[in-house]
């Protein structure tokens, strides 16, 4: 049992020394300072929790990244069939008709009103 200067002394505290709080305060700022270093370890920025974002965010990266290489690889793709050597005339056929809006002499074109586009 600790007898601080204050207090009377008993039969557990009889022959040893009052401690002074001046003597608990480096203990007591040590344990402060390990308490905050322990927080910020666990939830600042550069803690587990900042770590835990990270990881998340790395993650929705890798996914579009993998969405764009995909686009990339469907462009590439359109691009070979469209080149010189190796051209697609359906392919191209088609894609006249949906950028140019052209249509072929034996078609008839119906357009449906109720149709709104954004």
């Amino acid at each position: 049992m600790i007898r601080f200067m204050t207090s009377r002394p008993s039969s557990r505290t009889i022959g040893k020394p009052p401690v002074r709080l001046r003597q608990l305060l480096p203990t007591a700022a040590m344990m402060l300072v390990i308490i905050g270093l322990t927080y910020q370890s666990l939830q600042g920025n550069r803690g587990v929790s900042g770590w835990q974002d990270l990881q998340r965010q790395r993650a929705a990266k890798q996914h579009e990244l993998t969405a764009l290489q995909q686009a990339n690889d469907d462009l590439q793709q359109q691009i070979a069939r469209l080149s010189g050597d190796t051209l697609d005339y359906d392919f191209l056929d088609e894609r006249a008709r949906k950028v140019l809006g052209l249509v072929g002499p034996d078609e008839v074109v119906v357009f449906n009103q109720h149709l709104r586009r954004n």
